[in-house]
C-alpha cells in the first residue's frame, strides 16, 4: 500500500497558522465597521438638525449728539442713586431652607426713573447758566457740577426714606436739629431725592413751587409743598475783608457761615431757628408781589485772603403756592450807590461770573442791583 501524499494547507489553514496577520486584519475590519457606523450616524444628525432661524433687529433710531449725552449722564446718576432691588429665591422644598433673617433696606414701590429736568439752551435762574460742564442748567442749579459751585439737595418732609408713611415730625423740628450743626445727616429719615443740582448764585424769579420738584427730576413723586434744598460747600475771597449777606424770600432764606447761621430771611413763621436781624428789615424787595417780604440784612463774618471758608444756603416753600429768593452781599467799607429810598444797590451774591442767560433773568424784573461784584467760588 502506498502512503497518500500531503494535501497542501489552504488559504484559510495558512492564515490560522499565522496569528499576527489574522489579528491584524481582524482589526483592520472592525475598525472599518465602527467608522461605517459612526459617520452614518453624524450624516444623519447633520441631515436632521432644525434650520436656525435668523432675527434681524432693526437699528435703534438716531438721536441727536446732546440728546444721547443726557441721556448718558442720566443713566449714570441713575446707577449711582438707584434704589436697591430685591431678588426673589425659589426653591423646590421650602421647608429645608433656612436662612437667618436679614433686614434689607426696602426698594421704592413707585415710579423709580428719576430724572433731571433742564434745557439744553441754559435757564437763567439759581445756579446754573447754560451747563459749560455738559450738564443742563435748571431754574436751581446745573445737572452737572461746575467749578465752584454748591451741591445742592433736595428733601420732601412729606415723606419718609422709603416714601411710604409720612414723618411725625416736619420741617419745623428737623430743621431745629439740623440749624445746630448743618448736617445733613438730621434729614436722613425723609425723602432725599436722587439728582444733585450745583448752584453758583441764588436769585431766583418768583415762580410757581413746583418748579423745585421738577428740576430735582421727582416732580412725579412729590407734591410742592413741605420742601427744601439745602446746598453747601466751600467759598473764598480773593482778597478777604468783612461780609455780610442780604436778602429775601417766599419762603425761606437762611445762609450758614462755618456752621454758623448769619441770615435767616424770608417769612419769620417759617423760620425753625433762634437767629434775628439785629435790626428790623426796612428796604423793599424785587417788586414782584405784594406778600414778598422786605429785605433782612445778616450778621458781619470775616474772610482771610483765598481762603476756603464752609458755606451753607438753605431754601424752600412750606404751604406751597410760589416761591422766590434773592440773595446780595455786601462788603464792610464799600461805599454803594443808593437808590431814591436809599436802599444801597448791592452785588448779586455769585461763585462765578454770570453767563449771557444769568443776566439775562436777573435783570428782568427791573430791580436796581449789581452784576459785576467779586466772585467767591472756591476753585
Amino acid at each position: 500500500m502506498s502512503d497518500i501524499p500531503p494535501q497542501p494547507p489552504t488559504r484559510m489553514q495558512r492564515l490560522v497558522r499565522r496569528p499576527l496577520l489574522f489579528i491584524l486584519i481582524g482589526s483592520l475590519v472592525l475598525h472599518l465597521l465602527v467608522g461605517l457606523v459612526l459617520g452614518s450616524w453624524k450624516i444623519l444628525t447633520i441631515l436632521t438638525e432644525e434650520e436656525v432661524e435668523m432675527v434681524v433687529v432693526p437699528p435703534p433710531e438716531a438721536i441727536q449728539p446732546q440728546q444721547r449725552e443726557y441721556k448718558m449722564k442720566t443713566m449714570r446718576s441713575q446707577r449711582s442713586t438707584a434704589l436697591s432691588t430685591q431678588i426673589p429665591i425659589a426653591v423646590d422644598q421650602p421647608s429645608d431652607l433656612n436662612l437667618p433673617k436679614i433686614d434689607l433696606p426696602k426698594p421704592s414701590t413707585h415710579q423709580t426713573t428719576i430724572k433731571a429736568r433742564g434745557s439744553a439752551s441754559g435757564i437763567g435762574g439759581i445756579g446754573g447758566g447754560s451747563g459749560e460742564s455738559g450738564g443742563f442748567a435748571t431754574l436751581f442749579g446745573n445737572t452737572s457740577p461746575l467749578a465752584g459751585a454748591l451741591e445742592g439737595t433736595f428733601i420732601d418732609f412729606k415723606q419718609d426714606r422709603y416714601r411710604e408713611n409720612p414723618p411725625k415730625e416736619g420741617w419745623m423740628d428737623a430743621g431745629k436739629d439740623f440749624l445746630r450743626n448743618y448736617n445733613l445727616r438730621e434729614f436722613r429719615k425723609f425723602f432725599n431725592a436722587p439728582q444733585k443740582l450745583y448752584a453758583t448764585h441764588f436769585y431766583i424769579p418768583l415762580i410757581n413751587a413746583d418748579e423745585a420738584p421738577r428740576a430735582f427730576g421727582v416732580d412725579t413723586l412729590v407734591e410742592p409743598s413741605q420742601w427744601i434744598a439745602v446746598y453747601q460747600g466751600q467759598f473764598r475771597s480773593a482778597k478777604g475783608g468783612s461780609f455780610r449777606f442780604v436778602g429775601t424770600a417766599d419762603d425761606i432764606l437762611i445762609v450758614g457761615v462755618k456752621g454758623k447761621t448769619v441770615l435767616s430771611a424770608g417769612f419769620t413763621e417759617s423760620n425753625p431757628g433762634k437767629w434775628s436781624p439785629s435790626d428790623e428789615p426796612q428796604h423793599a424787595a424785587p417788586p414782584v408781589s405784594q406778600y414778598l417780604p422786605k429785605l433782612t440784612v445778616g450778621d458781619w463774618f470775616k474772610l482771610a485772603p483765598n481762603e476756603p471758608t464752609e458755606l451753607t444756603v438753605l431754601i424752600g416753600e412750606i404751604p406751597g403756592g410760589e416761591f422766590g429768593c434773592y440773595l446780595f452781599i455786601e462788603e464792610k467799607g464799600v461805599d454803594y450807590q443808593t437808590t431814591n429810598e436809599g436802599r444801597p444797590i448791592l452785588p448779586v451774591f455769585k461763585l462765578k461770573d454770570f453767563s449771557r442767560s444769568d443776566i439775562d433773568s436777573i435783570k428782568r424784573d427791573g430791580y436796581p442791583k449789581r452784576l459785576d461784584g467779586q466772585s467767591f467760588g472756591f476753585f
